[in-house]
């Protein structure tokens, strides 16, 4: 009986594998069009939704605890019923809904179909890195998850163009932040549409007893990778096993999974929770705001700070652009490229140096973002404070991820992410409600609580096992 990983190892990162990945991508590209990007949709879409901070406060959150409330569902229906079948039912649902969203005449509604195409994106965010995971040798997991993170990067980019293309546009009555939701959907029905050719997960089966199943799949993998004429069969291998199965012959309870998770990985998941919490709303709360503050102050001449900026701002004495420009776009650009480049430059230190260095360097300079906010004035040093805040965290939350998938067997993998998740959702939603309502009245110590939570992170990066202590772990 031959492992499933020291198979995936004998037929190499090959062609089935470069699919998968493709299709992933476009997938996370989508969906990070509708989480980092909906921030540029927000910016657009402010006079004719009449949105305040506590509105677009409240449109973040409910999206969020729409999510929050949904991700144990998904993760337990991806474990039961597969990766791929989850990630096309709820992925051609949400793009619908959103589609939908752009045709809501007014904020309510908005904010109804909204938070309704987040129940159904919780379900991509559970599902995607487990299915892509899944199709890759343990050596390379973390690079090639990093890979498809590579879309982050490039759905800012994506956005902040189209956007400085669409908005500007005198479009009325139809405003181009309408236009822009639309396009944001294109690359979601790409990859959807590659994953309709694309096999369910082997290990999936594996992990419920499916072996004839998992062997079909494998043998695909083997023909694309090695060509039409090789076999597993002509490489020895005659059947699968994976490490950590259930034992067949044993009967579980309805909530055996879920306990297991939770007591024999109470102390690993409990850190992951925190870090997750704290990381994921920073990291995707903070964006919709850097957008609005530097939108608001972009026109002030006199160099301040961001609390100096924001003292006494008052939405009726400041409003809103209502029309914005390519020139408005330029930090979502630039962004973007920061992003995808922190990526690359992620991809390059893993080969090199272990995930807890990396993620520990990343988390200290977020740390000195925090501080630089408090005090810094020229506008391109506040954007590049800003930057420091939010893009490394975007790029450590993978990386954890990745350890979760590692410590966690497979048939674990779904509901681990999922409660991860949750907090990861309601991370974004508190930390949006708490910006929402203390930013403009109490601004230090808005970015100064940040600081507590990264060091607090920091600390608990440290306790996760070694890579090598892991690898024991997961025999």
């Amino acid at each position: 009986m031959s492992d499933i990983d020291d198979v995936f190892a004998m037929l190499g990162f090959g062609r089935m594998q470069y699919f998968v990945l493709s299709a992933c991508l476009l997938v996370q590209l989508w969906l990070t069009n509708e989480q980092l990007g909906f921030a540029v949709v927000v910016a657009g879409a402010n006079c004719e939704l009449e949105l305040d901070d506590e509105r677009i406060s409240w449109l973040m959150a409910t999206n969020f605890a729409a999510q929050m409330l949904t991700c144990l569902m998904w993760g337990e229906l991806a474990d039961r019923f597969g990766r791929r079948r989850i990630i096309m039912c709820a992925g051609l649902t949400s793009i619908m809904l959103s589609i939908l969203s752009a045709c809501m005449p007014e904020y309510w509604s908005f904010l109804v179909v909204r938070s309704l195409a987040g129940f159904f994106v919780s379900a991509l965010v559970v599902a995607l890195m487990t299915y892509l995971s899944e199709f890759t040798k343990v050596s390379l997991r973390p690079r090639v998850l990093n890979i498809m993170s590579y879309s982050l990067g490039l759905s800012i980019i994506y956005v902040a163009t189209l956007a400085g293309v669409l908005l500007p546009l005198e479009t009325d009555p139809v405003q181009g932040w309408r236009i822009l939701l639309l396009c944001n959907q294109i690359p979601g029905l790409l990859g959807l549409g590659i994953l309709l050719c694309l096999p369910e997960s082997p290990k999936y089966f594996l992990s419920i007893g499916d072996q004839e199943r998992a062997l079909r799949v494998m043998e695909r993998v083997c023909r694309m990778n090695k060509g039409k004429d090789a076999t597993l069969n002509s490489l020895g291998v005659k059947s699968l096993t994976q490490p950590r199965l259930l034992n067949p012959s044993m009967t579980y309870g309805r909530c055996h999974d879920t306990k297991t998770l939770l007591v024999t990985y109470a102390k690993f998941m409990g850190i992951f929770s925190f870090i997750i919490f704290s990381l994921c709303g920073i990291a995707f709360a903070l964006p919709i705001w850097m957008v609005r503050i530097r939108i608001l102050t972009s026109e002030v001449e006199e160099r301040l700070s961001v609390c100096e900026h924001l003292d006494g701002y008052s939405p009726k004495r400041n409003p809103p652009k209502c029309r914005l420009s390519y020139e408005d776009m330029k930090d979502q650009l630039i962004q973007g490229f920061v992003v995808l480049g922190l990526f690359v430059v992620t991809s390059l230190l893993l080969i090199c140096i272990n995930r807890k260095v990396v993620i520990l360097f990343y988390i200290g300079a977020a740390t000195g973002g925090c501080l630089l906010l408090n005090f810094v004035t020229h506008p391109y040093v506040i954007l590049a404070s800003f930057l420091i805040v939010m893009d490394p965290p975007l790029c450590s939350i993978r990386l954890i991820a990745t350890i979760l998938i590692d410590l966690v067997p497979t048939r674990l993998r779904g509901k681990a992410l999922a409660l991860t998740s949750i907090l990861s959702r309601c991370g974004v939603l508190v930390i949006s409600l708490y910006m929402g309502y203390t930013l403009s009245r109490f601004c230090y110590v808005t970015f100064n609580l940040f600081i507590l939570l990264f060091l607090v992170c920091g600390v608990l990066v440290h306790l996760l096992p070694s890579e090598t202590k892991m690898k024991s772990l997961t025999q």
